[in-house]
């Protein structure tokens, strides 16, 4: 297996991170994952364009004042020292170094080293790494069947952050993923410290009502995932009226078809919560649509 550390495709037993680095002292990172297409990462400028985001909103890459990147933009208003092409590149470069067709790949960053305490201030160069391994997706009966919906008792943590960033200080689904590991469900719904219906361990979740496609907002503390905001844009060019809101678990039992997204799996069915079935307990038509779209994205 060989990773991509700092710009260098290295294997995996040489790839080495400072004890120093803040990323493992603190948290202080961000990452991507996604899937390949044709070897090559998916809605890429989609993740990129969060990424950079991301990066702005927890202040990830201490510039220098005089720095000027190849435009003569002001290193001020970039919030990473690496373009958009120039991470795409990488990330194909790895995938092809590990001989993979298609590929679950995962790209991380961190403040990188510096003196130990929590300024980051210190830390002058940001640690890329980028992970490359097999795509293994949910059956194809998974897919056309559904699965169950598991409440989890682990809430969701409040964002520090206005907007959710997808941060290495990543317990809080830790736990809510070795919960639903625990209880052997499909996946689980997290609420948020109120009560309100918020996303589940690793996607988001999305159901229908009188023909409205409904998911939580982003006020609820969840992530802004890239396949959520693809689906609604999916669902509003089919005509489907779209509702993000504040919701219940009341509401959406009262769903008459729900699926969850991730960029890795795409639209998966839920059928059921709890194991009592959402409606018919089988896959609906707006969910079957959102499935025929995605599928032909992979073409």
């Amino acid at each position: 297996m060989h990773v991509c550390l700092n710009g260098r495709i290295v294997p995996v037993e040489e790839a080495q991170v400072s004890v120093l680095d803040h990323g493992f002292l603190y948290g202080a990172g961000l990452f991507e994952t996604m899937r390949t297409v044709g070897g090559r990462p998916m809605f890429w400028e989609a993740h990129y364009e969060r990424l950079c985001e991301s990066a702005r909103d927890i202040s990830l890459w201490k510039q220098h004042e005089a720095d000027d990147d190849v435009s003569g933009q002001s290193a001020q208003v970039r919030s990473l020292p690496w373009s958009s092409s120039e991470l795409h590149d990488l990330l194909v470069a790895t995938v092809r170094a590990n001989n993979l067709p298609e590929a679950y790949v995962r790209l991380s960053i961190t403040r990188g080293p510096g003196v130990l305490g929590p300024s980051g201030k210190s830390c002058e160069t940001p640690t890329l790494v980028i992970y490359a391994k097999p795509l293994v997706l949910p059956s194809a009966e998974t897919y056309a069947t559904g699965r169950d919906l598991l409440v989890l008792q682990t809430r969701r943590s409040t964002p520090e952050t206005p907007v959710r960033v997808k941060s290495l200080n990543y317990l809080n689904s830790l736990l809510a993923y070795a919960e639903l590991e625990a209880r052997g469900g499909g996946e689980g719904i997290q609420l948020t410290q109120d009560g309100f219906v918020a996303e589940g361990a690793v996607s988001n979740l999305f159901f229908a009502v009188n023909g409205e496609l409904w998911t939580p907002s982003l006020e609820t503390g969840i992530l802004p995932g890239i396949t959520r905001a693809w689906a609604l844009q999916t669902a509003r060019a089919h005509g489907i009226p779209t509702r993000e809101h504040r919701f219940t678990l009341d509401d959406l039992a009262a769903a008459t078809e729900a699926f969850t997204t991730s960029s890795v799996t795409g639209i998966l069915p839920a059928v059921s919560m709890e194991k009592k079935p959402l409606h018919h307990g089988t896959p609906g038509p707006i969910t079957k649509l959102l499935i025929a779209a995605w599928n032909r994205q992979l073409c």
